[in-house]
């Protein structure tokens, strides 16, 4: 894979304890807050401020009791390996040849791991979508499209980069798809969508030459494309706050599709 940044994000200097300070407290931090969406049972929200104090301690101990581990409050190996699971869990390597079914089977994966942003485009998932950026000017949506393409590519031994360029924004992805008679226009989708295939990817048209949102289509189905897009809701923002699946009509929004593999 060209996209490697999430290996960051999944190691740190054990062991920490209370005490601790640092951009590795900071991750632990900010996996204790995400466990909210990995299991109802976790209601605990502490401050990341990258200094292991008396409450992020209080945290650890209760996460290690909800695991079932040696509630010390110490950050291990054990601990913080259960932490990060889920981004391990969404980039662990699918066996396949077809690169349409294998850009979905990886979006369905990374989906299953409910992966959001912390804030404005920031966390974890986000610089592991983004190569380590993140923050309020970072919009996501094209990191995760290029993430998923990176590891179904990867898969068959070829560079995601000889289908897309590599970019976070959609506009360049648009007019290189314009260049390489790789994009389908909505007018063209609204007369026939038979050449659209799931693996392909959408994007959200402003005007001829302005995309301003992105996703992976994972099925057709009438006028609608069953998508997995990132830094978006459920009422469908391109200014989210996770990966989600959505049904998108070519017929009632202005969508353009950028083919993954021609012929």
């Amino acid at each position: 894979m060209l996209k490697k940044h999430y290996l960051k994000e999944i190691e740190i200097k054990c062991p920490l304890k209370k005490g601790a300070k640092g951009n590795d407290v900071k991750k632990v931090q900010e996996w204790l807050n995400l466990w909210r969406y990995q299991n109802l049972l976790w209601k605990y929200n502490v401050t990341i401020d990258g200094d292991f104090g008396q409450q992020t301690q209080s945290a650890v101990i209760e996460f290690q009791k909800l695991m079932e581990l040696e509630p010390d409050g110490i950050i291990g190996s054990q601990t913080f390996g259960i932490l990060c699971n889920p981004l391990k869990k969404a980039f662990e390597p699918i066996a396949g040849s077809n690169i349409r079914e294998l850009v979905v089977d990886y979006a369905r994966q990374h989906l299953r791991n409910n992966p959001r942003e912390l804030a404005q485009n920031s966390g974890p998932w986000v610089r592991s979508y983004m190569d380590g950026n993140e923050g309020k000017a970072w919009a996501w949506c094209m990191g995760f499209v290029q993430t998923i393409l990176d590891m179904a590519f990867s898969t068959i031994g070829k560079k995601y980069t000889s289908c897309i360029p590599a970019t976070f924004g959609c506009d360049e992805v648009g007019n290189h798809g314009i260049l390489k008679n790789r994009l389908i226009r909505n007018k063209e989708l609204r007369i026939s969508a038979e050449i659209v295939k799931p693996g392909d990817i959408f994007l959200v048209s402003k005007t001829p030459t302005d995309w301003t949102h992105t996703g992976i289509i994972t099925a057709i189905e009438g006028d609608s494309f069953i998508t997995i897009e990132g830094n978006t809701n459920d009422e469908g923002s391109r200014e989210g706050y996770e990966v989600c699946k959505r049904n998108r009509n070519f017929k009632k929004e202005k969508l353009d599709v950028f083919v993954v593999e021609k012929g």
